[in-house]
């Protein structure tokens, strides 16, 4: 077991190990065993497609490994722990601690307001606008409800016009007060670092965070999504009546643009390796080989509660910057998940241990296997056995009833086709456009071209690739039967108003 330290200090050996294996253990010990017996019972049990892990302990990498195919298709390969994968929303971490890091050596405060730095800035409330500070922006309190917004990349909405789409948002709660998760509002810490830095957010990040942590495998999909050979690809994942399966994801695309309209939030690509640097950096308080990489103020302040996002009996939930802060009597759980387009994470800390680990997988749907495993290891190093953590997680998962389709019944007919039809319009959206082909009515809206289903009285639904199905419905005016539409998209965003021809 003591080769261990004489093969870790061999960076000759060290290589001849990366090259010929997909494990690194530098002989293994107890734990190192049980950590691998863990990860492979796991895998088997989810049936996953491919997973890499790192463990880092004491600052330095404890365990890492691959297991599982970046396919099974033709030209896929083992995973290692050089493989890359979209780390979905774990990407929040990043961009939260390159603000911080741009924050260093800048004039910009945590309690400075949003609107003074980005004079462009705007919400729904004038009063949230004049009082939004950035401490604000990442911790899913805003007003909106949850996942506000994330359907308008399927229209084809881009990152730059969904920041300036944030203004027609209408607030389901008071700002401040209530939990709801968002991905967008990460856009506005992007653009505050690209206004200071003069980089996009994507060249920044390289260039920022991921070159000087020595992350030389990390990018962003703008760059890597479509052409990297080293892409693990993404898997659906699913139950299948007792069973779990997997199927190559197909809609490249979709997962594309849909990513790239929130990559602050979710588009980083990174591989195990990479993210043990990120961890150590973590663990370290800041520093990163000995010196320091955001300054202790800032980097502490990326962990302090925020905002409440869940409790129980035994434990409390608060949302940090980029991070949930996990309290019980057990300790202090840092952690983040991800999930998007067949990519699932976990990326976690447990301080007072000195402990991390990030485990990255080609399976979308559910991150339960990598809780299992998170969980598992805590207690694995703190050697105790709160409780069967894997069976927990499995049962969870395998007791979710079939998702039901609900569709309400068609009590009320709609008006005369013709009564619709015509091009609507609100500010900063553009032109919704209602006509009738082959009998049917049909909806158009950016990269949106679908047929309208009949749902209710004047509501229709239509299909937005990537999103499924979505409602949109129909106002009567003063004098005209139908005056105006809206696309129900999560918190309201307002109506288009039907163009008249007036002659």
């Amino acid at each position: 077991m003591k080769k261990r330290l004489l093969i870790a200090k061999s960076a000759a050996i060290l290589l001849l190990i990366m090259m010929t294996g997909v494990l690194e253990l530098y002989g293994q010990d107890g734990k190192q065993r049980e950590i691998d017996e863990l990860c492979q019972s796991v895998f088997k049990e989810w049936n996953l497609p491919g997973m890499a892990i790192v463990v880092i302990k004491g600052g330095e990498p404890y365990f890492i490994k691959g297991y599982g195919k970046s396919s099974y298709q033709e030209g896929g390969e083992d995973i290692t722990p050089d493989t890359q994968f979209v780390i979905a929303s774990t990407s929040k971490a990043m961009t939260a601690a390159l603000l911080a890091k741009v924050m260093d050596s800048s004039k910009i405060k945590w309690g400075d307001t949003v609107v003074n730095i980005l004079p462009d800035f705007k919400l729904y409330d004038p009063w949230v606008t004049s009082n939004f500070l950035v401490r604000d922006i990442m911790v899913h309190k805003t007003g909106f409800r949850a996942y506000a917004t994330d359907d308008l990349p399927h229209f084809g909405y881009t990152r730059d016009e969904i920041y300036h789409l944030l203004r027609h948002i209408q607030p389901t709660h008071s700002f401040r007060t209530t939990y709801a998760y968002n991905n967008a509002l990460y856009t506005v810490s992007a653009k505050i670092i690209e206004k200071e830095t003069g980089l996009s957010w994507d060249d920044a990040i390289v260039k920022m965070l991921f070159e000087p942590l020595n992350m030389s495998s990390s990018t962003t999909g703008k760059s890597s999504f479509k052409s990297s050979p080293r892409l693990a690809k993404g898997h659906r994942h699913f139950k299948d009546g007792d069973s779990i399966k997997f199927t190559p994801r197909v809609d490249v695309e979709n997962g594309y643009k849909w990513l790239s309209a929130v990559a602050p939030a979710g588009f980083v690509i990174s591989t195990a390796r990479d993210m043990g640097n990120w961890l150590k950096m973590n663990l370290a308080g800041g520093k990163f080989n000995g010196e320091a990489f955001i300054s202790p103020e800032n980097h502490r302040y990326l962990f302090v509660p925020q905002t409440i996002s869940g409790w129980d009996s035994t434990t409390i939930n608060n949302y940090a910057q980029g991070w949930t802060v996990e309290q019980s009597n057990r300790g202090r759980l840092i952690r983040h998940t991800g999930l998007a387009y067949g990519y699932t994470a976990l990326v976690a800390m447990v301080p007072e241990m000195d402990l991390g680990f990030a485990i990255l997988t080609n399976a979308g749907n559910t991150t339960n296997p990598h809780l299992a495993i998170g969980r598992e290891i805590i207690e694995i190093f703190g050697e105790s056995e709160d409780k069967d953590w894997r069976k927990h997680y499995l049962d969870l998962f395998m007791k979710q009833p079939p998702r039901a389709e609900t569709q309400a019944k068609d009590s009320i007919a709609p008006k005369s086709m013709h009564l619709y039809t015509g091009s609507y319009f609100k500010e900063d959206f553009g032109d919704a456009v209602v006509t009738i082909k082959d009998g049917e009515l049909w909806f158009t809206l950016k990269d949106v071209n679908s047929r309208m289903k009949h749902k209710n009285g004047d509501i229709f639904t239509i299909s937005a690739g990537g999103a499924g199905s979505i409602e949109v419905e129909f106002y009567p005016g003063d004098n005209i039967p139908v005056e105006a539409l809206t696309i129900k998209i999560g918190d309201p965003i307002g109506k288009f108003f039907k163009r008249l021809n007036l002659r």
